[in-house]
């Protein structure tokens, strides 16, 4: 673990915009004007059985459409949602003319969020078969990848591995050698923290460097003298495997079933 949690200031990463990319055979059916319905929804944390939608598109929406890199982009209606609201997962459906999806292409959506300070996260996936059927149930954190940023803004004196606690935003960040490698979003509601996603970028995954940021977070959570309330399935392992911090957080089946 790291020896302290900076302090940095910031405002929660909200959704800001979203692209719906088509290839192949698809792009001739939407150019053909036949009907296409798509949508991401979620419930949100406090009324999980309120379903929202943070994305749209549909052939009643053609205006924006656009010709990039060889596929139709689509632009896509979003909500201004902010991601500690959001569940560890998000329902993708896509309705088309019965043979659309069957035919050659590829469907790819990718949802971009940002906060005050700038900094981003986009979110993509290539939507898979069950995305045209019920709905496909599609993980947050997992497709979720850190955009760049100005390595010269970093402290040069910053540690090889530290944990930096934005509040205002209501996240913990992971830096390495000074650059962005991972973050632990969470929100509070009066004395209740809920920890909702940890990403980390691709590049450095396999070091372990997510438990670093973890564990971090927490220690530092400790010191606040909140009920702890966890929602992500990294920190649920983590736990599991450091027992220790087991007693800050709220049984996750008793904390589910009062949210």
């Amino acid at each position: 673990m790291t020896d302290q949690v900076l302090r940095a200031e910031g405002t929660g990463f909200y959704l800001t915009g979203g692209e719906l990319a088509v290839t192949g055979a698809a792009e001739q059916t939407i150019a053909g004007g036949r009907p296409v319905d798509f949508s991401v929804t979620a419930g949100l944390f406090g009324d999980p059985e309120m379903d929202v939608v943070l994305a749209s598109w549909s052939t009643e929406q053609a205006d924006g459409a656009r010709s990039q890199d060889g596929c139709t982009v689509l632009p896509l209606r979003t909500q201004p949602l902010v991601l500690s609201s959001l569940p560890s997962s998000v329902r993708v459906q896509l309705r088309t003319a019965a043979e659309l999806h069957d035919a050659e292409g590829t469907w790819r959506v990718v949802l971009h969020f940002r906060n005050h300070s700038g900094s981003g996260l986009t979110w993509q996936a290539t939507l898979p078969a069950e995305a045209f059927e019920a709905g496909w149930l599609a993980p947050l954190a997992d497709l979720m990848t850190i955009d760049s940023v100005d390595s010269a803004d970093r402290s040069p004196t910053a540690p090889a591995v530290s944990v930096v606690h934005h509040a205002d935003d209501e996240y913990y960040e992971l830096l390495v050698d000074g650059e962005q490698a991972g973050l632990l979003v969470y929100h509070v509601i009066g004395s209740r923290l809920s920890i909702t996603h940890t990403v980390v970028e691709p590049t450095y995954r396999g070091r372990g460097l997510s438990w670093t940021l973890v564990g971090g977070a927490l220690d530092d959570i400790r010191t606040r003298s909140l009920e702890v309330s966890n929602y992500c399935p990294v920190v649920d392992h983590f736990v599991q495997k450091n027992p220790q911090y087991g007693d800050l957080l709220r049984p996750v089946r008793a904390a589910r079933q009062s949210e």
